[in-house]
């Protein structure tokens, strides 16, 4: 976390966002925290002209509890240093300093300086004494949820309607609601897309790959509606100071079995007793069609 001359703050990871929205969440927790405007935070991952960082890059759902906890330590770091200013300029004993949303105060009075007032002061020095870097362990947490399909399928075509999908995750503490949502419901669709068409085929005389583009290979499409309750947050995570959870990969991990399941479940009913992915329409009618077929 390094404080530039003109009072903004950048923050350095390693943990490079691939559409999480890091660049929002981060900043947001970090102004929360310090009492400040987040649009004088900006988020700059992998850069090479930062300091030399090591850690976990973004995955295994791990990118808020890791790195979010590391910046809440590091947070804190600054504050202790900012207290120490604050007193400084209202002479004051630094053990006498409270601080509030973003307000230093003298204890029982109200003299008072803000943290964007501090952060003023001590960028006058530069490299600036709020700079910090800090680390923290790695956390672990264990999300848990129940996702359940009702589907219908057309006997005649094969194909495959998604009647009603409900999904119930338990993902922590929930940081930013509409991130949440989005990353669950990209979630599904892609382990959907997974089970109702996705399929990679190669030739088998050379292995020539020849799904490779979107004319052949069937991948979900944008048009997905989604209505009903937003994502809630049960049980906090005692295992980092977030008190959160993994939430990138819930909606994959719940979606293919859940999915595959609804249509093995619906094939049963015909004859079907053994069907692999991808469940496309013509895939499903020639089972259905094998299915009912005499026995020799």
């Amino acid at each position: 976390m390094l404080f530039e001359k003109d009072g903004s703050i950048v923050l350095h990871n390693v943990a490079g966002p691939s559409g999480q929205s890091h660049e929002t969440v981060f900043p947001d927790m970090v102004a929360r925290w310090l009492g400040i405007d987040a649009a004088r935070i900006n988020l700059h991952s992998g850069d090479p002209d930062g300091p030399h960082l090591q850690g976990n890059p973004s995955i295994g759902s791990r990118s808020a509890m890791s790195q979010g906890s590391a910046y809440k330590v590091a947070a804190d770091i600054v504050i202790d240093k900012a207290k120490k200013i604050a007193a400084d300029e209202l002479e004051a004993n630094p053990d006498d300093i409270e601080f509030a949303n973003g307000v230093f105060t003298i204890a029982g009075t109200d003299r008072s300086m803000t943290m964007t007032k501090v952060i003023e002061k001590s960028c006058a020095l530069m490299p600036s004494p709020l700079d910090t870097i800090a680390e923290r362990g790695i956390s672990q947490a264990f999300p848990s949820g129940a996702h359940v399909v009702e589907v219908e399928i057309d006997a005649d075509t094969g194909a495959v309607e998604v009647v009603r999908y409900t999904a119930v995750d338990d993902i922590g503490n929930v940081i930013n609601q509409v991130l949440a949502d989005g990353q669950i419901v990209g979630g599904i669709v892609q382990g959907a897309g997974q089970v109702f068409g996705e399929y990679c085929q190669y030739d088998e005389a050379d292995g020539q790959l020849l799904t490779g583009s979107f004319m052949d290979y069937c991948a979900p499409r944008a048009q997905f509606d989604s209505a009903g309750q937003p994502v809630q947050s049960y049980r906090a995570s005692p295992n980092n100071p977030l008190g959160v959870k993994g939430v990138g990969e819930t909606g994959s991990t719940g979606a293919l079995p859940a999915c595959m399941n609804a249509v093995l479940d619906a094939m049963r009913t015909v004859g079907v007793k053994h069907f692999d992915m991808p469940a496309t329409p013509a895939r499903i009618w020639s089972a259905i069609a094998a299915a009912k077929q005499p026995a020799p």
